[in-house]
């Protein structure tokens, strides 16, 4: 078996959260910088699949992860290269925009990734100054009810996002993805700043690396864990 950190995809992977835990308030980073852990707040339920995978599940109301600014300096992206990774299984109802991640302050500083109510995901990040406040890119048909496994990669002014391990049209707003300036936020999965766009469904083993994976590296991922979803 090859071990956590001699697995490729694995180089330069900053958060891992597989939940393995599957009960309580917490759940571990088994990323390489092992990050401090990671709080369950206003207790999400832990389900288990048919497959036995532990999952999360998030009623869109009150309940999100939380991991401290102090403790994911790392996480604050700005020029530099990086992608997300996650399966998600997103509800209808509450919020228009459900936040999946983030490490943000909406018009100032940050990055984000949410869904949005006519199933189009959407990576933004946020400016403090100029006529730009925002800059984005987005991809269309991410149904409810159902689960996908979300990649995208982000390498200077553009971003490619990833559906079950394959590259679709993604659409840019004028001029790109901006650098966004650099922010002292907390990461938030299920959670914006403001607690409105709360994210209702079920998530999986969010990811982040400080490097653009490439095709070939999200379709082995989407290989490898497939059969936990049966797809």
């Amino acid at each position: 078996m090859i071990g956590y950190d001699n697995y490729h995809i694995n180089h330069q992977i900053l958060l891992d959260l597989p939940f393995r835990e599957a009960t309580g308030a917490i759940t571990r980073d088994v990323a390489k910088p092992h990050h401090q852990d990671v709080d369950l707040i206003n207790t999400p339920t832990w389900e288990s699949l048919v497959s036995g995978l532990g999952v999360i599940d998030l009623n869109g109301t009150n309940e999100y992860l939380q991991l401290l600014a102090a403790s994911c300096a790392d996480l604050d992206f700005t020029s530099g290269d990086y992608s997300l990774g996650c399966w998600f299984n997103v509800e209808s109802g509450g919020a228009d925009d459900k936040t999946l991640i983030g490490r943000f302050l909406v018009n100032d500083s940050g990055w984000e990734l949410y869904h949005y109510t006519n199933e189009i995901l959407t990576l933004r990040h946020h400016h403090a100054a100029g006529a730009t406040t925002r800059t984005a890119c987005y991809s269309e048909n991410w149904a409810y009810g159902t689960w996908h496994f979300i990649g995208v990669s982000r390498t200077g002014s553009s971003g490619i996002f990833y559906r079950n391990g394959l590259a679709i049209t993604t659409t840019h707003s004028a001029g790109g993805l901006i650098d966004p300036e650099a922010c002292a936020q907390n990461l938030y999965i299920g959670n914006d700043t403001t607690g409105v766009n709360l994210y209702k469904g079920k998530l999986w083993r969010p990811r982040i690396w400080n490097r653009a994976l490439g095709a070939d590296e999200w379709a082995a991922l989407f290989e490898r864990e497939k059969h936990w979803f049966g797809v």
